[in-house]
């Protein structure tokens, strides 16, 4: 608080109680200046040796020390200041200032007392103000950080596909759950200048803002690409030229894609993603296709396009394909255990047996990671895209 407005609040509450104190003592106010001169003097003398030794062991840093030091000042203030003001009293009014020495002997030490009590109350009363202002901050900072986040998530949620996509004999369905408000999962609808469909799935390294940025612009990257090129290979080199242009060293992007032409005949891509899974319908059980692949951004030129292997396949009435990212597979439960692979393909089979749509099939599937999690933190953004035959 300000030294002026330290002064004035003393002085009024001084003058209150000088007067208060005249008129309990003697019953009666009969010399009214002279009471307000005397609490102003004394208040006066006080506040201001007060504020100058808070001012200055407010310098010293914070422990046991500074709270001894703060005690011992306040207490010297109001022996110090109560010396002053009689020494003021005595040259304004004079002969007139008699006063008994059992009083000038015992008012510095009361004073030093009760300025002692004051700072105290005041000290305490700045700390509880302090602590309740710097929540405020902090919650008014979160506030706006959970604005801007919820905001920058629905700008993230508007470059996924708004509808999935809609193909004669096949039914498709993709969903994404970032780990925290963001995240660096991406799933789209592409297709390709010859007409062949692409669904994909994408992985940035690392999650969160950086995460979810560098997949922001991948989305654009893939989604302008694509229609200029009819080779899924060229769709993959050209995006592997872009990246590690415009990325640092450390980042890379996993990319798992299926095409689907006009004949109905699929091929699956990998760019260092996890594999796909096949589920077949005649045989009740999961294939695991993982044809070699490297990530994105971490080789120029060729390189990727060459490293990059297409692993064709047909899929039958009933056959469901699944893409996903890595955080389904590397989910844990409260005691640490990730979900795996061997259990989320034993999921797959559960779920895809069940003759379900591929949104219900989507949904099995989420269920069951969501009862394995349980309580446990999510670990990394979650990604799926199921295809079934129908």
């Amino acid at each position: 608080m300000p030294m002026w407005k330290s002064l004035l609040i003393g002085n009024g509450i001084a003058i209150v109680f000088s007067i208060v104190a005249q008129l309990v003592v003697t019953g009666s106010l009969e010399h009214p200046l002279e009471t307000i001169v005397i609490g102003m003097l004394f208040c006066t003398s006080i506040g201001s040796l007060a504020h100058i030794s808070w001012w200055a062991v407010s310098r010293i840093q914070k422990g046991v020390v500074r709270t001894l030091t703060l005690v011992l000042a306040w207490g010297a203030s109001g022996i110090l200041g109560s010396m002053f003001a009689f020494l003021a009293l005595g040259l304004i009014l004079g002969d007139r200032f008699v006063m008994p020495q059992s009083i000038t002997d015992s008012i510095p030490v009361g004073n030093g007392l009760v300025a002692i009590g004051i700072g105290a109350a005041i000290f305490l009363f700045e700390l509880i103000r302090s602590h309740y202002a710097q929540r405020s901050t902090l919650l008014r900072e979160q506030n706006q950080l959970t604005a801007e986040f919820q905001a920058a998530r629905n700008v993230q949620r508007s470059l996924l596909p708004a509808d999935d996509l809609v193909l004669p004999g096949f039914d498709i369905s993709g969903t994404t759950e970032p780990a925290v408000e963001i995240g660096g999962d991406y799933y789209d609808y592409v297709s390709l200048a010859d007409g062949t469909k692409g669904i994909l799935v994408a992985d940035a390294a690392g999650k969160g803002v950086p995460a979810a940025l560098l997949m922001a612009k991948f989305q654009g990257m893939a989604q302008a690409l694509s229609i200029h090129v009819s080779s899924p290979l060229e769709f993959f080199t050209g995006l592997n030229d872009t990246l590690t242009i415009r990325l640092d060293r450390k980042s890379f992007i996993t990319l798992g894609m299926i095409t689907i032409d006009f004949d109905d005949r699929c091929a699956f891509y990998r760019a260092g993603h996890n594999p796909l899974l096949l589920y077949r319908s005649a045989s009740d059980s999961v294939e695991v296709c993982r044809p070699r692949g490297m990530a994105l951004g971490l080789t120029h030129g060729s390189l990727a396009g060459a490293a990059i292997e297409p692993a064709p396949f047909v899929m039958e009435p009933g056959d469901i394909a699944l893409l996903y990212s890595d955080g389904l597979t590397e989910a844990t439960d409260p005691s640490g255990e990730p979900f795996g692979d061997e259990r989320t393909i034993e999921t797959l089979r559960i779920a895809a047996s069940m003759r379900l749509t591929a949104l219900q099939t989507r949904a099995s599937i989420m269920q069951r990671l969501s009862d394995f999690v349980g309580t446990a933190e999510p670990h990394d953004d979650i990604t799926l895209v199921v295809i079934r035959r129908v």
